[in-house]
């Protein structure tokens, strides 16, 4: 039999990560409500093929991406403060919680990136997403 000393600041942690996961249940429910009938509406990021160009407009921004190889591209975002150059695609967040649909962009989803900024791994999340186009290179 093993016993585990139990201690106020773990019971703490615990309650936090509860709420938490509370959190991210009832943005998961509310994505699901707001989406009724539309789900299905998304793009796969596994169709994407060197060159393709996907434009992003979010609630305050528009993101070109120049698909260089699976998830990594090459962003150009006209907007002061937003990432530039080589990032990856990692998929889109729901609402305000950390919970990511991973390889998948959908409009009301917020497109997560990551890239390296002076050596440093960094996260972008963007507003909710309005619109995807997807333009294919031609052969």
């Amino acid at each position: 039999m093993i016993f585990v000393r139990a201690n106020r600041e773990a019971a703490l942690r615990t309650a936090e990560m509860s709420a938490n996961e509370s959190v991210c249940m009832e943005d998961w429910v509310q994505y699901l409500k707001s989406n009724e009938g539309k789900l299905g509406d998304e793009l796969e990021l596994s169709q994407l093929q060197p060159g393709d160009l996907l434009r992003i407009v979010t609630l305050h921004s528009e993101y070109f991406l120049t698909i260089v190889k699976g998830r990594e591209a090459i962003l150009v975002c006209p907007q002061p403060g937003r990432p530039a150059g080589t990032v990856s695609i990692m998929g889109c967040t729901f609402g305000l919680s950390s919970s990511i649909k991973p390889d998948h962009l959908f409009c009301g989803g917020n497109l997560e990136l990551s890239y390296q900024l002076e050596g440093v791994s960094m996260t972008h999340t963007t507003t909710a997403i309005k619109e995807i186009d997807l333009q294919r290179k031609k052969k």
